[in-house]
């Protein structure tokens, strides 16, 4: 009710436009000071929106399934009702800065210089991701950009190729006095203070494990109390050119790192993204000095076996995507170079083998994972080049069981994800795909004659798997058929069954 009031006294007020609004007077200057740092205050996200802590008196399990769920549904209204109050906070913010009260200019009036509000920058960076509960949807996140943008360009900070001097100024702030406090207790052990790697890694000094640092929210207070510093801390690192990054790897490093080893699978999917925006800033030569790229590819690796059934499929299928794809961006990263080829390769190799195989093993079953294991190889294949085949013998008889299973048909996005691997070793190692030319065949033959058998019966995703199999069909039989053997080996299949000949004519 206090912002519908102010923002339709605001409203009230006539404004001549300006290209910069003109100082106000001095207790028009003090008032709007205020009234910014209230409404700050009040709609910065608390720890409403903040994961409940596991180990809690009132976690699952616990005996107190009834206050859970009366909890459970207390928050949900109280986050229902934070997120309108944010709503009409961030419009107050906007009206605010129409009439020019938002960004009061103090280097006029005393000769003094003004430092931008690292605490306004926070609190609308806060509202920049529409996936956060507490952003209330894609019209406050435009609402919260849109100030954001103006009070950076009216500043001098706005975001250009070459970011000027203030623009670093603010995200120290940012980065030391907002985010670096918040992750002090939770800093990974294996972090030296100038964020490189330990030569031993070191037990915490107070003793705490993982676990117990989880049953004491006071330990990670980015976590259980101010969750939109992870946000913030986002919006920060996507702003950063790569000499920043490189004067402040300190700062940067160990939010990643203790995101990523959180027990939450939400944060370690936040992780993630926070990792690959890291990446695409840091030069190739700090990862390796720092010898940070093996740790953040050893605490990866373990986030490929949350598979189904012990970690629900909602939740392994976002976090295997997302840790694939940084995997793959942080191999990338660190060997560039031609020379480095074969620590590369043995980087991928051990994707391969610990994410895709393991992964397959333990969860094939499952349409959409495996799917999702198919894509990745894909990557996989492209990445590694004409070293992929060290590994054929291993994926196609994978990729020929998925495209033969009796019931394949029923989920087409996982035959075509299966037709992309062979499409990808096709590409990639075509010499050795006559010599697997008996999986390869197999998977595209009996998938088709199912096709052409339930043909007047064919949803349009199965003809697009129809399309798919022609195609990667027409390629094959060219590699095959350049060798009197292959020649000889389709004829026989063809001979065999006419159903083949539209897919084997050589």
């Amino acid at each position: 009710s206090h912002f519908s009031a102010l923002s339709s006294y605001l409203s009230n007020h006539t404004v001549h436009p300006s290209p910069s609004p003109s100082p106000p007077a001095a207790e028009t200057n003090a008032a709007a000071a205020h009234l910014r740092g209230w409404i700050i205050t009040t709609i910065s996200p608390t720890d409403i929106f903040a994961q409940e802590n596991p180990y809690g008196a009132e976690s699952p399990g616990s005996g107190q399934s009834a206050t859970t769920t009366t909890t459970t549904r207390f928050r949900r209204g109280e986050e229902a009702r934070c997120v309108d109050v944010k709503r009409q906070g961030l419009r107050l913010l906007s009206r605010m800065q129409t009439l020019g009260l938002l960004h009061t200019d103090k280097e006029k009036e005393t000769g003094k210089e003004e430092e931008p509000s690292a605490s306004l920058v926070a609190c609308l960076a806060s509202f920049t991701d529409a996936k956060d509960p507490w952003t209330g949807g894609e019209e406050n996140r435009e609402i919260a950009e849109g100030i954001l943008s103006s009070y950076l360009k009216l500043k001098g900070l706005e975001e250009e190729a070459e970011k000027p001097k203030g623009f670093e100024k603010l995200a120290i702030e940012l980065l030391r006095n907002h985010i670096k406090p918040l992750f002090a207790k939770s800093k990974p052990p294996i972090l030296t203070d100038a964020g490189r790697k330990k030569a031993l890694r070191a037990f915490p000094a107070d003793g705490s494990n993982q676990t117990m640092t989880d049953m004491d929210p006071s330990y990670k207070p980015w976590k259980y109390h101010s969750p939109h510093i992870v946000t913030v801390f986002q919006w920060v690192l996507a702003r950063m050119t790569t000499s920043m990054v490189s004067a402040h790897w300190p700062l940067v490093v160990p939010p990643i790192l203790t995101i990523l080893d959180d027990i939450s699978i939400a944060y370690k999917i936040r992780g993630c993204h926070l990792l690959r925006l890291l990446l695409n800033a840091a030069e190739a030569s700090l990862l390796e000095r720092s010898e940070l790229g093996e740790v953040f590819h050893d605490t990866l690796i373990p986030h490929l076996l949350y598979l189904p059934s012990l970690t629900p499929e909602e939740e392994s299928i976002p976090l295997l995507d997302a840790t694939y794809d940084a995997l793959m961006a942080l191999t990338l990263a660190r060997f560039p170079l031609r020379e480095s080829g074969a620590a590369k390769i043995k980087a991928l190799d051990g994707i391969f083998r610990d994410g895709i195989l393991k992964g397959h093993a333990h969860a094939g079953e499952n349409v959409r994972i495996a799917a999702l294991l198919m894509k990745k190889s894909s990557d996989l294949v492209c990445a590694m080049g004409i070293c992929c085949v060290k590994h054929l013998k291993d994926l196609l008889p994978m990729v020929s069981a998925t495209l033969t299973a009796p019931f394949a048909l029923a989920y087409p996005p996982l035959l075509i994800a299966a037709l992309g691997v062979l499409r990808a070793v096709i590409s990639k190692a075509w010499p050795r795909v006559g010599y697997h030319r008996g999986d390869i065949l197999e998977g595209l033959i009996v998938c088709w004659c199912r096709i052409v058998d339930d043909d007047e019966e064919a949803s349009d995703e199965v003809l697009a798997v129809r399309a798919h199999i022609e195609e990667v069909a027409r390629t094959v039989v060219k590699i095959i058929g350049d060798d009197e053997e292959g020649r000889s080996d389709l004829r026989m299949l063809k001979d065999h069954d006419s159903r083949l000949q539209a897919i084997l004519a050589v």
